[in-house]
Protein backbone atom coordinates (compact mmCIF):
# COMPACT_ATOMS: atom_id res chain seq x y z
CA UNK A 1 0.00 0.00 0.00
CA UNK A 2 1.31 3.44 -0.92
CA UNK A 3 2.22 5.79 1.93
CA UNK A 4 0.23 9.00 2.19
CA UNK A 5 3.37 11.19 2.41
CA UNK A 6 6.76 11.00 0.75
CA UNK A 7 9.01 13.30 2.77
CA UNK A 8 11.84 14.56 0.55
CA UNK A 9 14.88 16.12 2.24
CA UNK A 10 17.81 17.51 0.20
CA UNK A 11 21.10 17.50 2.11
CA UNK A 12 24.64 18.80 1.81
CA UNK A 13 26.94 18.45 4.82
CA UNK A 14 24.10 18.52 7.35
CA UNK A 15 25.70 16.43 10.11
CA UNK A 16 24.86 19.10 12.72
CA UNK A 17 21.21 19.47 11.75
CA UNK A 18 19.82 16.29 10.18
CA UNK A 19 19.64 14.23 13.38
CA UNK A 20 16.98 16.39 15.13
CA UNK A 21 14.94 16.55 11.90
CA UNK A 22 14.88 12.77 11.59
CA UNK A 23 14.07 12.42 15.30
CA UNK A 24 11.03 14.62 14.65
CA UNK A 25 9.92 12.13 12.01
CA UNK A 26 10.47 9.14 14.31
CA UNK A 27 8.10 10.75 16.84
CA UNK A 28 5.23 11.35 14.39
CA UNK A 29 1.83 10.22 15.62
CA UNK A 30 1.10 8.53 12.29
CA UNK A 31 3.49 6.28 10.37
CA UNK A 32 1.92 6.58 6.94
CA UNK A 33 5.02 8.04 5.31
CA UNK A 34 8.40 7.36 3.74
CA UNK A 35 11.54 9.49 3.94
CA UNK A 36 13.80 10.13 0.96
CA UNK A 37 17.17 11.78 1.58
CA UNK A 38 18.75 13.19 -1.60
CA UNK A 39 22.34 14.06 -0.79
CA UNK A 40 24.71 16.16 -2.89
CA UNK A 41 27.78 14.06 -2.00
CA UNK A 42 28.32 15.36 1.53
CA UNK A 43 31.90 15.23 2.79
CA UNK A 44 30.97 15.09 6.47
CA UNK A 45 29.08 12.47 8.54
CA UNK A 46 25.62 13.16 7.11
CA UNK A 47 25.31 9.70 5.55
CA UNK A 48 26.55 7.97 8.70
CA UNK A 49 23.97 9.78 10.85
CA UNK A 50 21.12 9.09 8.43
CA UNK A 51 22.03 5.38 8.34
CA UNK A 52 21.20 5.11 12.06
CA UNK A 53 17.52 5.68 11.23
CA UNK A 54 17.14 3.06 8.48
CA UNK A 55 15.65 0.46 10.80
CA UNK A 56 13.47 2.97 12.62
CA UNK A 57 11.53 4.67 9.80
CA UNK A 58 11.03 3.85 6.09
CA UNK A 59 14.04 5.63 4.65
CA UNK A 60 15.95 5.72 1.38
CA UNK A 61 19.23 7.43 0.55
CA UNK A 62 19.87 8.77 -2.96
CA UNK A 63 23.15 10.27 -4.15
CA UNK A 64 22.85 13.38 -6.30
CA UNK A 65 25.57 14.27 -8.77
CA UNK A 66 24.64 17.96 -8.54
CA UNK A 67 24.68 20.42 -5.65
CA UNK A 68 21.34 21.94 -6.57
CA UNK A 69 18.35 21.97 -4.20
CA UNK A 70 15.75 22.01 -6.99
CA UNK A 71 17.49 19.13 -8.79
CA UNK A 72 17.71 17.13 -5.57
CA UNK A 73 14.03 17.66 -4.78
CA UNK A 74 13.06 16.62 -8.31
CA UNK A 75 15.09 13.40 -8.02
CA UNK A 76 13.35 12.61 -4.75
CA UNK A 77 9.97 13.22 -6.35
CA UNK A 78 10.80 10.82 -9.19
CA UNK A 79 11.53 8.03 -6.70
CA UNK A 80 8.61 8.77 -4.38
CA UNK A 81 5.80 6.27 -3.74
CA UNK A 82 3.53 8.53 -1.68
CA UNK A 83 0.32 10.25 -2.74
CA UNK A 84 1.60 13.62 -1.55
CA UNK A 85 5.16 14.96 -1.65
CA UNK A 86 6.24 16.81 1.48
CA UNK A 87 9.38 18.85 0.83
CA UNK A 88 11.29 19.51 4.03
CA UNK A 89 14.64 21.21 4.57
CA UNK A 90 17.29 19.39 6.60
CA UNK A 91 17.32 22.05 9.32
CA UNK A 92 13.54 22.49 9.63
CA UNK A 93 11.65 21.08 12.62
CA UNK A 94 8.07 19.81 12.87
CA UNK A 95 5.95 18.78 15.86
CA UNK A 96 5.02 15.17 16.54
CA UNK A 97 1.45 15.91 15.41
CA UNK A 98 2.41 17.66 12.16
CA UNK A 99 1.75 14.81 9.72
CA UNK A 100 -1.41 13.74 11.52
CA UNK A 101 -2.84 17.27 11.39
CA UNK A 102 -1.71 17.77 7.79
CA UNK A 103 -3.37 14.53 6.67
CA UNK A 104 -6.62 15.46 8.41
CA UNK A 105 -6.51 18.91 6.85
CA UNK A 106 -5.91 17.51 3.35
CA UNK A 107 -8.79 15.06 3.64
CA UNK A 108 -11.14 17.77 4.93
CA UNK A 109 -9.97 20.51 2.56
CA UNK A 110 -9.60 18.86 -0.82
CA UNK A 111 -6.79 20.28 -2.91
CA UNK A 112 -3.48 19.58 -4.61
CA UNK A 113 -1.04 22.04 -3.04
CA UNK A 114 -0.65 23.00 0.62
CA UNK A 115 1.63 25.51 2.34
CA UNK A 116 2.30 25.22 6.09
CA UNK A 117 2.72 28.33 8.21
CA UNK A 118 6.04 29.31 9.76
CA UNK A 119 6.73 29.16 13.47
CA UNK A 120 9.76 30.83 15.03
CA UNK A 121 12.31 28.91 17.07
CA UNK A 122 13.02 32.21 18.81
CA UNK A 123 10.31 33.59 21.11
CA UNK A 124 11.44 37.19 21.46
CA UNK A 125 8.68 39.71 20.55
CA UNK A 126 10.54 41.15 17.55
CA UNK A 127 10.93 37.75 15.89
CA UNK A 128 7.36 36.68 16.66
CA UNK A 129 5.98 39.85 15.08
CA UNK A 130 8.13 39.28 11.98
CA UNK A 131 6.92 35.68 11.61
CA UNK A 132 3.28 36.67 12.09
CA UNK A 133 3.68 39.31 9.41
CA UNK A 134 5.32 36.86 6.98
CA UNK A 135 2.53 34.32 7.56
CA UNK A 136 -0.07 37.01 6.92
CA UNK A 137 1.57 38.00 3.63
CA UNK A 138 1.88 34.37 2.47
CA UNK A 139 -1.75 33.66 3.29
CA UNK A 140 -3.04 36.81 1.56
CA UNK A 141 -0.84 36.22 -1.49
CA UNK A 142 -2.79 33.06 -2.32
CA UNK A 143 -5.62 35.35 -3.44
CA UNK A 144 -3.56 37.21 -6.04
CA UNK A 145 -2.14 36.19 -9.40
CA UNK A 146 1.42 35.87 -8.09
CA UNK A 147 1.28 33.92 -4.81
CA UNK A 148 4.33 33.11 -2.71
CA UNK A 149 5.11 30.30 -0.27
CA UNK A 150 6.90 29.69 3.02
CA UNK A 151 10.22 28.60 1.59
CA UNK A 152 11.03 25.01 0.70
CA UNK A 153 8.43 23.42 2.98
CA UNK A 154 5.30 22.52 1.03
CA UNK A 155 3.02 19.56 0.35
CA UNK A 156 2.19 18.80 -3.29
CA UNK A 157 0.05 16.06 -4.83
CA UNK A 158 2.51 13.92 -6.79
CA UNK A 159 0.71 13.94 -10.14
CA UNK A 160 0.35 17.72 -10.08
CA UNK A 161 4.05 18.10 -9.27
CA UNK A 162 5.08 16.10 -12.32
CA UNK A 163 2.43 17.71 -14.53
CA UNK A 164 3.76 21.24 -13.92
CA UNK A 165 7.39 20.13 -14.32
CA UNK A 166 8.57 20.20 -10.71
CA UNK A 167 11.07 22.75 -9.44
CA UNK A 168 13.03 24.85 -11.93
CA UNK A 169 16.61 23.57 -11.87
CA UNK A 170 17.82 26.71 -13.64
CA UNK A 171 16.72 28.97 -10.80
CA UNK A 172 19.40 30.47 -8.58
CA UNK A 173 16.79 31.03 -5.84
CA UNK A 174 13.00 31.30 -5.38
CA UNK A 175 12.28 28.04 -7.19
CA UNK A 176 9.68 27.36 -4.48
CA UNK A 177 7.72 30.56 -5.23
CA UNK A 178 8.03 29.76 -8.93
CA UNK A 179 6.45 26.33 -8.41
CA UNK A 180 3.45 27.79 -6.56
CA UNK A 181 2.95 30.30 -9.37
CA UNK A 182 3.24 27.59 -12.04
CA UNK A 183 0.50 25.69 -10.24
CA UNK A 184 -1.67 28.82 -10.24
CA UNK A 185 -1.20 29.18 -14.01
CA UNK A 186 -2.71 25.69 -14.31
CA UNK A 187 -5.67 26.63 -12.16
CA UNK A 188 -4.43 25.24 -8.84
CA UNK A 189 -4.65 27.56 -5.86
CA UNK A 190 -2.50 26.62 -2.87
CA UNK A 191 -4.18 26.22 0.51
CA UNK A 192 -2.36 28.00 3.33
CA UNK A 193 -2.47 25.92 6.53
CA UNK A 194 -2.25 28.73 9.06
CA UNK A 195 -2.53 26.46 12.12
CA UNK A 196 -0.18 23.72 10.89
CA UNK A 197 3.39 24.93 11.19
CA UNK A 198 6.99 24.14 10.41
CA UNK A 199 9.85 25.64 12.38
CA UNK A 200 12.64 26.79 10.03
CA UNK A 201 16.15 27.27 11.33
CA UNK A 202 17.42 30.80 11.91
CA UNK A 203 21.01 29.61 11.45
CA UNK A 204 21.78 31.90 8.52
CA UNK A 205 20.41 34.93 10.32
CA UNK A 206 22.42 34.09 13.44
CA UNK A 207 25.59 33.57 11.43
CA UNK A 208 25.46 36.49 9.00
CA UNK A 209 23.43 38.94 11.07
CA UNK A 210 20.01 40.47 10.47
CA UNK A 211 21.27 43.27 8.22
CA UNK A 212 22.92 40.98 5.69
CA UNK A 213 20.12 38.44 5.55
CA UNK A 214 17.28 40.95 5.34
CA UNK A 215 19.11 42.89 2.65
CA UNK A 216 19.71 39.75 0.56
CA UNK A 217 16.09 38.63 0.82
CA UNK A 218 14.94 42.12 -0.16
CA UNK A 219 17.05 42.05 -3.33
CA UNK A 220 15.85 38.53 -4.19
CA UNK A 221 12.19 39.46 -3.57
CA UNK A 222 12.36 42.58 -5.75
CA UNK A 223 14.09 40.68 -8.54
CA UNK A 224 11.54 37.84 -8.37
CA UNK A 225 8.52 40.13 -8.58
CA UNK A 226 10.03 42.09 -11.47
CA UNK A 227 11.13 39.05 -13.47
CA UNK A 228 9.02 36.12 -12.20
CA UNK A 229 12.20 34.13 -11.53
CA UNK A 230 15.72 34.40 -10.16
CA UNK A 231 17.91 32.52 -12.62
CA UNK A 232 21.08 34.60 -12.17
CA UNK A 233 23.47 34.89 -9.24
CA UNK A 234 22.56 38.38 -8.09
CA UNK A 235 23.80 37.99 -4.49
CA UNK A 236 26.24 35.79 -2.60
CA UNK A 237 24.16 32.94 -1.20
CA UNK A 238 26.07 29.74 -0.52
CA UNK A 239 24.33 26.48 0.41
CA UNK A 240 25.30 23.64 2.75
CA UNK A 241 25.63 22.86 6.43
CA UNK A 242 29.40 23.26 6.26
CA UNK A 243 28.91 27.03 6.29
CA UNK A 244 28.02 26.90 9.95
CA UNK A 245 31.32 25.33 10.98
CA UNK A 246 33.19 28.57 10.39
CA UNK A 247 32.78 32.05 11.72
CA UNK A 248 31.82 34.87 9.45
CA UNK A 249 32.33 38.55 10.07
CA UNK A 250 29.09 40.47 10.28
CA UNK A 251 28.60 43.73 8.53
CA UNK A 252 28.67 47.09 10.25
CA UNK A 253 26.60 49.94 8.84
CA UNK A 254 29.46 51.28 6.68
CA UNK A 255 30.13 47.87 5.17
CA UNK A 256 26.42 47.35 4.55
CA UNK A 257 26.12 50.74 2.84
CA UNK A 258 29.10 50.11 0.53
CA UNK A 259 27.96 46.59 -0.31
CA UNK A 260 24.42 47.84 -0.95
CA UNK A 261 25.61 50.46 -3.42
CA UNK A 262 27.56 47.85 -5.37
CA UNK A 263 24.68 45.36 -5.39
CA UNK A 264 22.09 47.96 -6.37
CA UNK A 265 24.26 49.08 -9.32
CA UNK A 266 24.61 45.46 -10.46
CA UNK A 267 20.92 44.85 -9.89
CA UNK A 268 19.90 47.84 -12.06
CA UNK A 269 22.41 46.84 -14.73
CA UNK A 270 20.94 43.31 -14.83
CA UNK A 271 17.41 44.64 -15.21
CA UNK A 272 18.25 46.83 -18.18
CA UNK A 273 20.40 44.17 -19.82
Amino acid sequence: MKPFFSIIIPTLNEEKFINPTLLNLVKQQIKDFEVIIVDALSSDKTKEIVARFKNVIPLRWIDSDKKNVAYQRNIGAEKAHGLFLFFLDADTRISSSFLSKAKQYIKKNKGLLYIPALRSENHNPETLIAFNFVNLIIGLSQNIEKPICSGGSMIVEKNLFHFIGGFSEKAFMSEDHQLVQKARLHGVKARFMDNIMVKPSLRRLKKEGKLQVLYKYLIITIHFFLNGKVDKKIIEYEMGGQLYNRKEKRWGMDALFNYSLTQIKDFIRNIFS
